[in-house]
């Protein structure tokens, strides 16, 4: 994987194990070069967004309930100085890197099936780490349908045993959705019963009191509602 996206957050990545297990600079099929102080590397698009390829080509009722990018974070260095470059069938495309350091558009499927090619540029001085996020495809809002979370967690364990196969023993296993934004969140059953959803209660990869929801400790919920509009519905494990 490129130097400069060369870490990928393990407790955010259960889904892509074969691309968190790949990320280690020393692989032979970067090109590099420093010259006036940038640092040039090229490579495949399958290397350069571990996992994305794998994650792509199951089927999509296999992953209907999740999706994932990729941010960038950036020390050192003015993010404006990092430039993301894709080739593919003899055409540039420009990645952008958002305020957040989300990277958009991410290589579709065929490009990634198809030969394309990344090329990042940045300041050698500059420290970087790339962050892969699954998430909800749901509309941010402040409403959610319970039961499609809880396919969602299946679904990116399922793709995670798929992608990585024995490898995937080696990470945990996604259990929880974090409501980044949500203020107060409960949880509606079927028989109109409600109960308030947990709250993370230290700062750390979410906000203090970031609501979650774990399917598993809450059977047969059908709707979750918040007081505040969802910014992110994120997939992950439990915080360390």
């Amino acid at each position: 994987m490129l130097k400069l996206m060369k870490s990928v957050s393990k407790s955010s990545a259960a889904l892509l194990a074969l691309g968190l297990l790949s990320a280690p600079l020393a692989s032979p099929a970067l090109a590099q070069t420093t010259n006036n102080g940038i640092t040039t590397q090229e490579a495949s698009a399958s290397d350069a967004f571990p996992g994305l390829k794998g994650f792509l080509n199951l089927p999509a009722a296999d992953r209907s309930q999740i999706n994932v990018y990729y941010a960038v974070r950036i020390k050192h260095a003015d993010p404006a100085a990092v430039k993301i470059i894709m080739t593919h069938n003899g055409q540039s495309q420009p990645l952008r890197v958002g305020p957040d350091g989300r990277i958009t558009p991410l290589p579709t499927r065929d490009q990634l099936n198809s030969g394309a090619r990344i090329r990042i540029s940045g300041p050698a001085s500059g420290s970087y780490a790339m962050k892969l996020h699954v998430f909800s495809p749901q509309p941010n809002g402040r409403t959610y349908d319970a039961a499609a979370l809880a396919t969602g967690v299946r679904q990116a364990n399922s793709a995670m045993s798929r992608i990585a196969g024995p490898l995937a023993l080696m990470l945990p296993k996604l259990d929880r959705v974090y409501f980044v934004g949500g203020g107060n969140g409960e949880a509606e059953f079927a028989g109109g019963q409600k109960k308030p959803l947990p709250r993370t209660t230290s700062a750390g990869e979410y906000p203090l009191g970031t609501p979650y929801f774990v399917p598993s400790q809450m059977n047969g919920a059908t709707r979750l509602t918040f007081s505040n509009t969802v910014s992110l519905a994120h997939y992950d494990n439990p915080p360390k």
